[in-house]
C-alpha cells in the first residue's frame, strides 16, 4: 500500500511542475528587463524647463526607430516628464502663397552690392509688407538682384517656386539671403541654380529651391552673374505652419554603393537614421540618367494590419509627393518606392549643372535603392556616390529631482510590452507646460548630450535581433489567454490525478479487508 501511494504521490508531483512550468516561464521571459545605456546630459540656464536637441546618432544606439524608448532621468534614476517638440504623428499643415517680388538695378560697378542697405527703397505698410519707395530696375532682365517680400507667411518656409520668362534658356547661379529688417542679412543654403536646358532630346528644369525651414521676413536673391539673371516673373512660397523653427538637416559622409546589379546600386544606410534628403553625386561630366529612388526594408515579420498608415516626417516631401508611388513589377519585397528623377551633371558656359538635393520622406532603412530604366552604366563606369541627410529630433523636459540629469534608452527591443505604458514615455506638449500655446515658441534652456561610441558587436546583436522580432506596438490578448488556458488545463489534471490517487487508496484498502 505504501509504495503504491507513493507513486502516486510522485505522479502527480511531475504532472504539476510539467503543467505549470510553461506558465513560470512565460512570466519570466515577459518580465526580465531590458538592457538601458545612458549618457551625461549638461544643462545650461536655471530651468526648470530644458531644450534638448538629440544627435542622429541617437538612432544607432536606441532599439526604435521611432525613439519610444527614450527616457530622461534625474540623479536618482527616476524618469522626468518629457515632451517631443514636435510630433511625428501629425500631418504637417503646409500652405501656398503667391508672394510680391521686386527687381532691383545694378549698383555702380554694374554688380549686385551685397552691402547695399536695401531699406533705403522701401517703406513698411502698417501689415509689415514692402511698398517701392524708389525707383525699381528698369525691366526684370536688368535685375542684379531681387527682393521677395515673405511678410505675409507664418511659420518656417519650406520651398520657393521661381516663374522665369519662357523664352529663358541656360543655368542662372545665385545665392540667396534672409532678414527680418532689410539690413542684417543672413545666407540661406549656398550656391544654388535656376536652371531651364535642353539635352539629348530631353528638357531640363530647375526652378524650385529648398530652404530648408528658415523663419524670415523677406528673402534676397543675388544673381552671381548679373548680366546672366533669369528674368523672373513671379515667385510662390510654401510654409509650415510651425512656431518652433524646424532644425537644419544634418548630413553624413559619401557612402558608396554596396552591390550593383544589372539595372540598380544599392547603398547601405547607417543603422536607424530617418532619411529625409538625399544627394546623388554622378562620377562623369555629361552624365543625364532617369532613376528611380526606393528604400529597402529590414527583414521583418508582418506587422498588424490596423497598425496606422506611416505618415512621412518631412513635410516637403509629402508636398512633392502627396500619392506614393506604385512598385515596379521588377520590384524586391520590402522595396519602397520614394521617387523618380532626372540625376544629372552637365558643363554650362556658367559652370557645371548638377542635381538637386532630392526630399525623401523621413523613414529608416536599411538601404537606398537607385535604379536605372536601362543598363546601370547609364550613371557612368563609376558609380554615383551619395549623401543622406536628417532632421535631428528635439525634446522638452522639466528638471525634475536632483541633476545630474542622463538620456537613457533600450539596447534592444523589449518583448511583449505594451508602447507608452512604461514609465516616463513622452507627454504631449500640453500636458509638460501648462499654458502651452502652438502660436507661441516654447521657453526653455538649453541642453546637450554626448553620446557613446556604437560597440560593433552590440549593432550587429540588435540588427540580428530587429530582423527576427516585430516591433511590439500592442499587446498579445492571444499570450495571456494561453496561460490561463495552461493554468486551468493543469488544475484539472491535478484533480483527475488526485481522484486517481483516491481510487488507488480505496482499492488497497479493501485488497487489504
Amino acid at each position: 500500500m505504501k509504495h503504491g501511494e507513493g507513486a502516486s504521490r510522485h505522479t502527480l508531483r511531475v504532472g504539476l511542475a510539467a503543467v505549470l512550468a510553461p506558465a513560470w516561464l512565460g512570466a519570466a521571459t515577459a518580465q526580465q528587463p531590458a538592457a538601458i545605456s545612458a549618457a551625461p546630459i549638461a544643462l545650461q540656464g536655471s530651468g526648470p524647463y530644458h531644450r534638448l536637441v538629440l544627435p542622429l546618432g541617437i538612432h544607432a544606439h536606441a532599439a526604435y526607430g521611432d525613439l519610444r524608448d527614450l527616457r530622461v532621468r534625474n540623479a536618482g534614476g527616476n524618469p522626468v516628464p518629457y515632451a517631443w517638440l514636435r510630433s511625428e504623428a501629425a500631418a504637417p499643415h503646409v500652405t501656398s502663397k503667391e508672394v510680391p517680388i521686386f527687381a532691383l538695378p545694378a549698383g555702380a560697378s554694374g554688380t549686385a552690392d551685397p552691402a547695399e542697405d536695401a531699406s533705403l527703397g522701401f517703406r513698411v505698410r502698417p501689415d509689415g509688407s514692402l511698398a517701392v519707395a524708389r525707383k525699381p530696375a528698369r525691366k526684370p532682365a536688368d535685375a542684379a538682384q531681387w527682393l521677395i517680400d515673405a511678410s505675409q507667411l507664418k511659420g518656417s518656409l519650406l520651398q520657393a517656386r521661381f516663374d522665369v520668362a519662357p523664352d529663358a534658356r541656360g543655368l542662372f547661379a545665385f545665392r540667396l539671403e534672409a532678414s527680418d529688417d532689410l539690413r542684417h542679412w543672413q545666407p540661406v543654403g549656398g550656391d544654388e541654380q535656376l536652371l531651364r536646358l535642353a539635352h539629348g532630346g530631353q528638357t531640363i528644369e530647375r526652378l524650385a529651391v529648398d530652404l530648408g525651414g528658415v523663419q524670415a521676413r523677406f528673402l534676397r536673391l543675388r544673381w552671381s552673374d548679373p548680366q546672366n539673371g533669369a528674368p523672373l516673373t513671379g515667385v510662390a512660397i510654401d510654409s509650415l505652419q510651425e512656431t518652433e523653427p524646424v532644425a537644419p538637416l544634418q548630413w553624413t559622409g559619401p557612402l558608396k554603393p554596396e552591390r550593383c546589379g544589372t539595372d540598380h546600386c544599392d547603398y547601405a544606410l547607417p543603422r536607424g537614421l530617418p532619411v529625409e534628403s538625399l544627394r546623388i553625386d554622378l562620377a562623369d561630366v555629361n552624365t543625364l540618367a532617369q532613376v528611380g529612388v526606393s528604400g529597402l526594408l529590414a527583414a521583418t515579420p508582418a506587422t498588424s494590419a490596423t497598425e496606422p498608415a506611416f505618415v512621412p516626417r518631412n513635410p516637403l516631401y509629402a508636398l512633392r509627393h502627396p500619392q506614393r508611388r506604385p512598385a515596379p513589377a521588377s520590384a524586391s519585397p520590402g522595396e519602397v518606392p520614394l521617387l523618380d528623377t532626372v540625376v544629372y551633371r552637365l558643363a554650362q558656359a556658367g559652370g557645371e549643372a548638377r542635381s538637386p538635393s532630392l526630399a525623401l520622406d523621413g523613414r529608416s532603412y536599411s538601404h537606398l535603392r537607385l535604379r536605372t530604366a536601362g543598363p546601370v552604366n547609364v550613371l557612368g563606369p563609376v558609380p554615383p556616390v551619395i549623401t543622406v541627410g536628417a532632421t535631428p529630433r528635439t525634446l522638452v523636459f522639466l528638471a525634475q529631482g536632483a541633476a545630474p540629469f542622463t538620456l537613457s534608452w533600450n539596447t534592444a527591443p523589449e518583448k511583449n510590452v505594451v508602447q507608452g505604458s512604461s514609465p516616463g514615455a513622452a507627454l504631449p506638449l500640453a500636458t509638460l507646460l501648462p499654458g502651452y500655446s502652438p502660436s507661441k515658441p516654447v521657453v526653455a534652456d538649453p541642453a546637450s548630450v554626448t553620446l557613446p561610441p556604437v560597440p560593433v558587436a552590440a549593432v550587429e546583436a540588435v540588427v540580428a535581433a530587429a530582423a527576427q522580432l516585430p516591433v511590439p506596438v500592442q499587446p498579445d490578448p492571444f499570450r495571456k489567454w494561453w496561460l490561463w488556458g495552461a493554468l486551468g488545463v493543469g488544475l484539472l489534471l491535478l484533480a483527475g490525478m488526485a481522484w486517481s490517487l483516491f481510487a488507488s487508496l480505496r482499492n488497497d484498502r479493501a485488497l487489504a479487508d
